[in-house]
């Protein structure tokens, strides 16, 4: 999202700092949102309701209460049914409202403070300094290996893609989503792969041009996947490190597009986790559809022929009518 003026950056900035309202008990009213009791706490207060999205996860009412909105972070949870997230998000999905509107709503209740969510992550457990003169080991991937990955040079390089000519693995950076700093790498082989350093907060971020906003995005869950679908001039792959896709992952993806397409592997754990995000996440805005799987034995994009996954993605489809 590029800001066009000094107010859209500022706003930009802002929506992404996890901002507040100074009321928060009107602010859920304004929204909808009966509060049906105040906690007292040294430290803060808890606002009890119904869950706003009980029907939409559950297809049943919320008739016994478990909602919380803490008053002083803004976070609320369902321990019902696990709808949870920080007070933007709440108005996003009450409001139907992309993340600046919610923001610049939240702004005109008076904003109370900015809490840090899934801004910068916490520094990796190990005290090691990572910059970008980290990597002036590596080397861009040789042809070769990128023939046998069916990627291509200009691919990798796009999206920073690196090769570690001593143990002959792929460098996969691993970067702040809202400032391209660098955070580490995901080094991988053949069945070999390990984080650089231990510790780092991965789940916080995704791989691949961070900078992208359109129209349909791709998940999958392998980096040199996402650098494929590139190459295959497949816009807006994105890879999440694996079968699990964190909240705020999928928030990172709500923002960056209109539509996604879930490409995550073809085996028990893939397919319960597009699953379990396609429940969780259509019913607050994102449509999404299913990578076609149908015609091929493939697990992931990957293992596939370069007809087969341009077929996987041209004919991606709604779940309910092709299960898998």
């Amino acid at each position: 999202m590029k800001p066009t003026s000094p107010t859209d950056f500022w706003d930009n900035l802002a929506a992404f700092s996890n901002p507040v309202p100074h009321d928060i008990a009107t602010a859920m009213r304004s929204l909808g949102i009966e509060v049906l009791r105040e906690l007292s706490r040294s430290d803060s207060a808890e606002y009890l309701a119904r869950c706003p999205a009980h029907v939409a996860l559950t297809g049943k009412q919320d008739r016994r209460p478990s909602f919380s909105v803490n008053g002083s972070t803004g976070l609320f949870h369902c321990f019902s049914c696990g709808y949870a997230g920080p007070f933007i998000a709440l108005v996003e999905d009450a409001l139907g409202y992309n993340r600046i509107q919610a923001f610049q709503w939240i702004a005109r209740h008076g904003v109370y403070r900015t809490v840090e969510d899934n801004g910068p992550a916490p520094e990796p457990e190990e005290t090691v300094r990572i910059n970008e003169a980290s990597l002036a080991l590596f080397v861009p991937p040789p042809e070769a290996a990128c023939e046998r990955r069916g990627v291509t040079p200009e691919a990798c390089h796009d999206v920073g893609v690196l090769w570690d000519p001593g143990t002959r693995h792929w460098i996969l950076p691993i970067r702040d989503p809202f400032t391209g700093r660098l955070w580490g790498w995901q080094e991988k082989g053949r069945r070999f792969f390990s984080n650089y350093p231990a510790g780092i907060h991965k789940s916080l971020t995704l791989f691949g041009d961070l900078t992208w906003t359109g129209d349909t995005a791709l998940l999958l869950e392998s980096p040199l996947d996402a650098v494929r679908a590139r190459s295959l001039e497949i816009t807006g792959a994105f890879a999440s490190f694996g079968a699990h896709v964190s909240e705020a992952q999928m928030r990172l993806i709500k923002a960056r597009c209109r539509n996604l397409i879930l490409g995550l592997d073809n085996d028990a754990a893939g397919r319960a986790s597009r699953d379990k995000i396609y429940g969780r996440w259509r019913p607050r805005g994102l449509p999404m559809k299913f990578l076609d799987y149908s015609h091929t034995t493939a697990k992931d994009l990957g293992d596939m022929s370069d007809a087969d996954a341009l077929a996987a993605y041209g004919n991606a489809h709604h779940p309910w009518r092709r299960r898998r």
